[in-house]
């Protein structure tokens, strides 16, 4: 059975929604199946043929990422992953290096909150493949989230120097966290070496743009995370990303309890106080992380986890649906209902 990437299934419902279903003249749209989720693409340009081109250079990117930054499968990381379990230094691709490093220094920067070094509580927690699960989940025994929770050492001493992974106990590194948003910087990068100057990608509800919309700049709709509507709307600056993170996109209910994939490195469990962030920056992969860790961080840690990685701009949205955002966000927004 083919591996799925470690984003939100097919069909999930996301946090972000385009706000302008009407294209623009010149404007080209196209759905490439990737990564675990729909990866949309709309490049505002009168000719066709090169709005194609950049599209199959742009699938062929998303192929290789998925395959080569996925966890639990045989491609880069997961040789990665194989290496460090059995107490072996590994090295890797300049690239893959360079982003497990940033990794570990967003881990520093969220004061743990985001984590990297993952992957063995995300396969304790059943969601390692949870796009193909096909058998109900229970959650894992209290000793093994235990041992997790009490015995951080081995995760925390992995280390990069140069191409060169190691670590000193048996970890597997799982870059969900920050990967999508490496992706939308990876692909933007990728589209105006090829001539697009104009463009948004949207992965599974993560999103970055450059330019504009035609004679509009791009705007997206934020979704209420308790229910099928639109908080707010917000339009994005050219080089905009605006990401999220939500207790909504994988989960599985046990005894009348919902248990959601963001898991607190802290405790070994899913998170409970937060139901969606949102993080706008021109950095994809800083959101990404920042978003991670703010889910983590929850309403009471939310000023400080914010100044702490150099997020000006972001919303929380808490289980009870109220609302915690920096001034920055508050000015941006234009919102559909008055905050609780």
């Amino acid at each position: 059975m083919k591996q799925h990437f470690y984003f939100a299934p097919l069909l999930c419902a996301l946090l972000l929604t385009g706000c302008s279903p009407t294209p623009e003249p010149d404007s080209h749209s196209y759905t490439i199946i990737a990564l675990g989720t729909l990866v949309t693409v709309e490049m505002v340009t009168a000719d066709e043929r090169h709005a194609l081109q950049a599209r199959d250079q742009l699938q062929a990117l998303l192929r290789e990422l998925e395959r080569d930054w996925y966890a639990f499968g045989d491609g880069e990381l997961g040789r990665i992953n194989a290496a460090l379990a059995a107490g072996d230094p590994v090295q890797t691709t300049p690239e893959l290096a360079a982003l497990i490093k940033r990794s570990l220094n967003y881990r520093t920067m969220s004061d743990g909150l985001f984590e990297p070094v993952i992957g063995n509580l995300i396969e304790l927690w059943g969601f390692a493949n949870f796009a193909t699960q096909t058998e109900a989940l229970t959650p894992p025994p209290d000793a093994a989230v235990h041992n997790w929770r009490d015995n951080p050492a081995p995760r925390l001493s992995v280390s990069v120097t140069g191409q060169t992974i190691q670590a000193t106990g048996p970890v597997r590194l799982d870059l969900g966290g920050v990967a999508k948003g490496t992706v939308l910087v990876r692909a933007m990068a990728l589209l105006e070496q090829s001539g697009i100057h104009n463009a948004m990608v949207d992965a599974g509800g993560d999103l970055k743009v450059i330019g504009s919309r035609g004679k509009r700049p791009w705007r997206v709709g934020i979704r209420n995370p308790h229910a099928d509507n639109i908080l707010a709307t917000i339009e994005l600056k050219p080089g905009e990303a605006i990401v999220t993170s939500g207790n909504y996109e994988r989960y599985f209910d046990h005894d009348g309890q919902r248990y959601n994939h963001v898991l607190n490195p802290q405790t070994g469990r899913p998170v409970e106080a937060t139901a969606g962030v949102t993080v706008l920056h021109s950095d994809a992969e800083l959101a990404d992380a920042a978003a991670t860790a703010l889910m983590v961080a929850g309403p009471d840690r939310f000023d400080e986890i914010t100044a702490r990685m150099g997020i000006t701009t972001a919303l929380l949205v808490n289980h009870r649906g109220e609302f915690r955002m920096t001034p920055a966000m508050s000015q941006r927004l234009v919102m559909a209902a008055t905050p609780r």
